[in-house]
């Protein structure tokens, strides 16, 4: 709608420089430019907020997508949007060759487990599972080349009972690409997996 109205109100502006021109070819024309540089500019900001606006919506719906196919399996989880750390790439690699992280995750903590999840095209893929028995600790760390940004560290021993560590950032909201840094909704996520560990 909005690039219509943008299209309508260009085109009077072209038509009435024309019906000026051809009627009184000395008026001066200085309005006219002045109109159409806003109105051309404006056009130019409307469309680029609709292109990045339009990628969000893509990215959340995506991210609706994958916590609707994890509660079909479990719908007592509660989900957190994370993005890897190189650390957390690693481990997935080690774990599933086959498979690349994206940029965008999702954890899904329930009464006995933290598991990790992607979208693959339309499906949902668990790509690690980490048994609350089998965790150790939980905590806060700082990842360096993230200014802003600090990740959650989960210890936890593996089945075949070595240590390891899966690092997540944890994104502002689903469908966003801002990352949490320290503050009281990373603590409060924190003391909420170390309670989890403990009950379980």
């Amino acid at each position: 709608m909005l690039r219509w109205v943008l299209l309508g109100i260009w085109t009077a502006l072209v038509v009435s420089r024309i019906v000026v021109v051809a009627s009184a070819p000395h008026t001066g024309l200085t309005f006219f430019g002045i109109a159409e540089a806003v109105a051309v500019t404006v056009g130019v900001a409307a469309v680029v907020v609709a292109v990045v606006r339009a990628r969000s919506v893509r990215r959340r719906r995506a991210d609706e997508a994958l916590a609707l196919a994890i509660r079909r399996i479990d719908p007592t989880v509660w989900l957190v949007p994370a993005a890897p750390t190189p650390e957390l790439r690693a481990d997935v690699h080690d774990a599933r060759p086959e498979v690349t992280l994206g940029d965008r995750v999702t954890w899904a903590f329930g009464a006995t487990e933290a598991s990790l999840w992607e979208l693959e095209e339309r499906r949902a893929t668990r790509l690690l599972v980490i048994r609350w028995s089998r965790m150790v600790h939980v905590g806060i760390e700082d990842v360096t080349g993230q200014r802003n940004a600090s990740a959650v560290a989960m210890h936890y021993v593996r089945p075949d009972d070595t240590a390891a560590v899966a690092t997540f950032f944890v994104r502002a909201a689903p469908g966003s690409r801002r990352l949490l840094g320290r503050g009281p909704r990373l603590t409060r996520l924190v003391a909420d997996l170390a309670r989890e560990r403990i009950v379980a």
